[in-house]
């Protein structure tokens, strides 16, 4: 009694205690990303124009030389070919990264300014546009961009240089300065095959020096490299630590929201919409709803597919700032992901919870103590009863076993196939298209097996990459075989190999030994060695 007595004389005190705590274990919790946008309203956003000081800054402290204040050489240099809307913070840490790298690959999504923040550092570094030399690739033109860049030998068998080779022999002219060249869309063709073998290969050392046709050319000191490529998916090549090895390490530019609300200020300043948007312009705490909304967005994308799939801060998303066009804000989001095609598209439904926090002021949906431990629950399945879990393991385990082993036997099946495929090719038992199509086939029956679920989504895929490494490996083969029959016949159009054409083809024969089938270097090895016995010059004959 006396126990019970205490209790009831406690409860009354106990009770506002656990109010509180039912009220904060209920209670959803404020989004970080909701607490960020709020910071970066209240921050100005601050663009390379507004910055001229800060440029000449830049500028001189790149190149050792004394600060003027009211120079405007740096702003002018920034200003080509335009004067674009760029943040200056992160175009001060891009800068000052690629003035100390020789080579720099710099990698962003669609809108992030990758493009012209590069072209603009490159015109800073350099310290004037005509030392600046800009590549833009397109898809399909990889030969043309070798000739036209490294050089090409002309009818009397004589190397030109290209213009790049060119470009560096004006850097070695003028040591003093700096020379920049900008490669932009990289991704789109193949850097091997614009560089050619043999300056590709010496890409990987230090010092840069290879012997090309009948030029020794050199990378100069005073020169430097700055590729652009787009991150993600999308790209003709997916860039590798081989080509970072050769072009630089990366440099990921993420999306910008200071950027976007430096847009949103401009567009607010210079009157560009309509009353009602302009209106809504002018409460910050809008532009923070639509800061938030950017950057869950990208969040999202980031999560479910990576970070390649974000949307840049010049995207059309910027141009659905007003909550009367959340609809198409949603469906440009989804439009580009469909591009991409992902695996798991997106649905209207997955912005619902940046809709909810929007409408309870930031406040995360599913975030409060009690939901996140329900979810745990539910994530570990303590919902369901123990004697359920118990009665249903032993045979879940024997399914997934069973299920387990065919999978295997399945894979094991068809990776034994392709590598007798690959085996053969090697052994020059079968022809590089054979192998092809025979790879082909078996990867329309796994692809098959996969959409009957006779083979799970994982495992095809994870096949899938194999047996397209090994495509690539028999594609990669007959164009080097190709490329040598190209060069040994050229050689031989005079029905002459001379000593320096000889060794050429035996310079191009080691660069390739490791890259094709072993058949298949003996067998031009051999050839060439018995084409230079029959076909030397007479001179030589007589020696």
């Amino acid at each position: 009694m006396a126990s019970r007595f205490s209790f009831f004389r406690i409860f009354p005190f106990l009770t506002p205690f656990l109010a509180v705590l039912i009220w904060y274990g209920t209670r959803n919790q404020p989004d970080p990303v909701w607490v960020t946008s709020g910071t970066l309203v209240e921050q100005s956003a601050v663009l390379i124009a507004d910055l001229p000081d800060s440029l000449q800054w830049l500028y001189t402290n790149i190149h050792n030389r004394p600060f003027k204040k009211g120079d405007t050489l740096g702003l002018f240099l920034v200003s080509q070919p335009s004067l674009s809307n760029i943040e200056w913070t992160a175009f001060k840490k891009l800068t000052l990264h690629a003035a100390a790298s020789q080579r720099l690959v710099i990698s962003g999504v669609t809108g992030t300014g990758a493009t012209k923040q590069a072209k603009r550092a490159a015109n800073l570094i350099a310290g004037s546009p005509s030392r600046v030399i800009q590549i833009d690739c397109a898809p399909g033109f990889d030969i043309e961009y070798y000739k036209k860049y490294i050089g090409q030998e002309d009818e009397k068998g004589i190397f030109i240089p290209g213009e790049l080779l060119q470009f560096w022999k004006k850097c070695k002219q003028n040591p003093q300065q700096r020379f920049v060249a900008v490669v932009d869309n990289f991704d789109k063709i193949n850097p091997e095959t614009f560089f050619g073998p043999i300056l590709w290969e010496a890409l990987s050392s230090r010092k840069v020096s290879a012997q090309i046709g009948t030029e020794q050319v050199q990378m100069p000191q005073n020169f430097q490299i700055i590729s652009v490529t787009h991150l993600g998916p999308g790209s003709k090549v997916e860039f590798n630590e081989e080509h970072f090895k050769r072009l630089g390490s990366q440099y990921i530019l993420e999306p910008n929201p200071k950027e976007m609300i430096a847009y949103l200020d401009l567009q607010q300043r210079q009157k560009s919409v309509n009353d009602e948007q302009l209106q809504w312009l002018s409460d910050a705490e809008n532009v923070r709803s639509f800061i938030y909304y950017f950057l869950k967005i990208n969040q999202l994308l980031t999560n479910r597919y990576g970070p390649g799939f974000q949307m840049g801060q010049g995207t059309n998303l910027r141009s659905y700032f007003h909550p009367k066009d959340r609809l198409k804000l949603k469906q440009t989001v989804l439009s580009h992901l469909n591009a991409l095609h992902p695996a798991d598209p997106l649905q209207l439904s997955d912005f619902d919870d940046i809709e909810t926090a929007l409408q309870n002021n930031g406040l995360e949906p599913r975030s409060s103590f009690l939901a996140r431990q329900v979810q745990v629950l539910q994530d570990t399945g303590y919902f369901v009863e123990i004697t359920m879990v118990a009665g249903t393991a032993l045979l879940t385990a024997l399914i997934g076993y069973w299920v387990f082993r065919r999978r295997e036997m399945l894979i094991r099946r068809y990776g034994e196939k392709a590598k007798q495929v690959f085996s053969s090719f090697e052994k020059q038992q079968i022809s590089a298209e054979t192998a092809a199509r025979r790879l082909e086939q078996i990867k329309e029956e796994v692809d098959n097996l996969v959409m009957r679920r006779r083979l799970g989504y994982t495992e095809g895929l994870y096949f899938m990459a194999f047996v397209e490494d090994k495509v690539k490996r028999i594609e990669f083969a007959k164009n080097v075989s190709e490329n040598f029959s190209e060069l040994f016949n050229a050689f031989m159009e005079d029905e002459v190999l001379t000593e320096n054409e000889y060794l050429k083809l035996r310079q191009f024969l080691q660069t390739i030994r490791h890259k094709i089938p072993s058949d298949s270097y003996e067998q031009f090895s051999k050839k060439v060695e018995q084409a230079y016995a029959i076909h030397k010059p007479n001179d030589q004959k007589r020696l």
